[in-house]
């Protein structure tokens, strides 16, 4: 499978006449964008926004985030979510690299997000440097919550392709070509000077906060019963996985830019073999956390012909045990594991912060603790409520003014809890 990005650089946005890109900036016609998003009948009083870094302006009740990307040339954008099941991974993406769409949640919701443009909140989030068209709307008249999500979801994957479409139109950008052959491998014993094969067991989501019927996290589908499933890396890189309503830990922009595949590819062939990627999530009960933990490992071996893997887990707790459950059957297959957590508090160590540890997991990246605080400092301009809800895992700061000063978490900030091997934090025991 081989995938092109053709990567158009974006510096700043702005409102315009029509929507195009030249010398790094991005154009806007608003009132086009906001009538594709608004023809949805879900979605009442639909605005559309932007920040670019270095201004005096915060983000809030942020939903999701994505990267704006369309198909040069045909194929079907986020296949199964806004276009028909079609094989993502293959072709030619454009992207206005440099660019993000901010969806707005402004239901109470306690996983909901902060951006800041300026300060230390920017320094430590990828979307504080990135130029922001953000998406501000309510739910329509008798909506349901799960309907609004899935119309807040679908919104930003349009305004993705909206937007993508403009650096396709523009071109010229740099070429990024990812091309991996997942032929069928046996295990194998290694030998002298023979590069191991790394398969990465990617859970995509996490049921202890189950999906909706019609949440679209694989190619449109909401995983609630997914076994675990052979991917090609490029599929993930392309828009066959969204971020869950449930957004902790991994928005679709870090997906569309997934840290530890790039990291893989760029390896491939020089210290290690990319074997390919398994798909699972955190199920809810225990069997079938241990039915999907033996069947990943099996994939992983069997399949994809793994002497290792790479794990990252979705979420806290349930999926803690998940992932130490699928470490120890790849540890029993004879594939050496690495992982990468966060922690939760407590004393900082790995072991005493999480629910669930195995006994072999001696190598285990952290992504810093999740609970500690930043003080956010008072800023000019909000783009969403001017009150806090309920903030992450607590209601301690709900009425505080968004304007600030805010001590927030720092998982509360967009991009800095990263749970599949991005962000700038990490922690080191000694």
């Amino acid at each position: 499978m081989r995938l092109e990005l053709e990567a158009v650089t974006v510096r700043r946005a702005v409102f315009a006449a029509a929507t195009g890109i030249a010398d790094g900036q991005l154009s806007v016609a608003r009132e086009e964008l906001r009538s594709i998003i608004a023809a949805d009948s879900r979605l009442a009083a639909v605005e559309i926004e932007i920040a670019n870094p270095g201004e005096d302006c915060r983000i809030v009740d942020v939903f999701d985030v994505f990267e704006p990307r369309a198909k040069a040339g045909g194929g079907t954008d986020f296949p199964g979510v806004l276009g028909p099941i079609e094989r993502a991974g293959n072709g030619r993406t454009t992207v206005a690299r440099g660019a993000a769409v901010v969806v707005l949640n402004p239901l109470d919701d306690r996983f909901k997000m902060t951006i800041d443009m300026t300060g230390p909140g920017a320094g430590i989030s990828p979307y504080g440097h990135t130029a922001n068209v953000c998406i501000l709307s309510q739910p329509a008249a008798g909506v349901a919550q799960p309907a609004y999500y899935r119309a807040l979801k679908e919104a930003g994957l349009k305004a993705s392709v909206y937007l993508g479409e403009a650096a396709w139109r523009a071109g010229g950008g740099s070429l990024e070509t990812f091309d991996l052959n997942l032929a069928p491998h046996s295990p194998r014993v290694l030998t002298d000077g023979a590069l191991p094969r790394v398969a990465y067991i990617y859970m995509i989501a996490s049921q202890q906060k189950p999906t909706e019927a019609d949440e679209p996290v694989l190619y449109g589908q909401n995983v609630r019963h997914l076994l675990p499933t052979v991917l090609h890396p490029n599929e993930v890189l392309d828009g066959a996985v969204v971020a869950p309503y449930w957004n902790f830990g991994a928005e679709t922009y870090a997906i569309q830019n997934h840290p530890l595949i790039l990291e893989l590819y760029r390896r491939h062939g020089r210290d290690l073999t990319f074997a390919g990627a398994v798909a699972t999530v955190a199920a809810d009960t225990e069997v079938e956390r241990r039915r999907s933990a033996m069947m990943a490992a099996n994939l992983a071996r069997e399949a994809l012909g793994a002497d290792a893997v790479v794990l990252t887990k979705y979420g806290g707790g349930i999926p803690e045990s998940a992932l130490m459950y699928t470490y120890d059957a790849c540890e029993a297959l004879g594939m050496k594991g690495a992982l990468i957590v966060w922690a939760h508090g407590g004393d900082g160590r790995v072991e005493s912060t999480l629910t669930f540890m195995s006994p072999r997991a001696d190598a285990v990246v952290s992504c810093g603790i999740a609970d500690d605080t930043i003080d956010l400092p008072p800023i000019a301009r909000v783009i969403g409520s001017p009150t806090m809800g309920t903030a992450l895992m607590e209601g301690r700061l709900a009425g505080f003014s968004t304007a600030g000063p805010l001590p927030l978490r720092y998982v509360a900030i967009g991009g800095v809890g990263n749970q599949i091997g991005g962000g700038r934090r990490s922690s080191q025991e000694f």
